[in-house]
């Protein structure tokens, strides 16, 4: 029963997609073919809003070029400027980039970036957002960031801390097992 349901599913799918009406085979309309359909560009889940018309699409670090790919996609026509943030902190001369973009667009723009700490940044402007972070790296948190923050004398001074307070440790269990009387040997 199942599989008759089944065929004569396909049978009818099949005659209602590959037909012509009557009326297109007479010769009376004409037949049409679909043309480019708009797309829900706001269906896009990863996207990240920096305002009402603009949208991060992706952003990618390349580290072995120091360059940030930001693609960002525009429902409205505009100016959008990007440029280093990791600079702020450094001072000087920061790379940007500005694009012009359409209603409907989408552009992918690089960027020389700086990584400060762990972290790669841009900032992005446009009409209506004087200044937008998008972070584009953050540290790998596998507890060893600690140690690259460090400079070897503090290095030298937290490792002497530790040690310190261990022997404070054992000496408090040795005392604890000799029933708070050190014993003479």
């Amino acid at each position: 029963m199942r599989s008759i349901f089944f065929v004569a599913l396909l049978v009818v799918s099949l005659s209602c997609v590959s037909a012509p009406t009557a009326a297109q085979s007479a010769g009376n309309l004409p037949v049409e073919t679909p043309g480019p359909q708009p797309t829900d560009q706001s269906s896009d889940t990863n996207a990240t809003r920096v305002d009402g018309n603009t949208e991060i699409v992706d952003s990618v670090y390349r580290p072995d070029e120091s360059v940030a790919r930001i693609t960002l996609r525009s429902s409205a026509t505009q100016v959008v400027t990007i440029s280093d943030a990791g600079r702020f902190q450094d001072g000087g001369k920061i790379p940007v980039r500005t694009v012009a973009l359409e209603s409907g667009e989408t552009t992918t723009v690089e960027i020389p970036v700086t990584e400060q700490d762990g972290y790669v940044g841009v900032a992005i402007s446009t009409e209506n957002t004087p200044l937008y972070a998008e972070i584009v790296r953050q540290p790998s948190g596998d507890g060893l960031d600690i140690l690259r923050a460090l400079s070897s004398l503090q290095a030298w001074l937290a490792g002497a801390g530790v040690a310190f307070v261990w022997m404070i440790i054992a000496g408090w269990n040795v005392m604890r097992g000799e029933n708070g009387r050190p014993e003479v040997a």
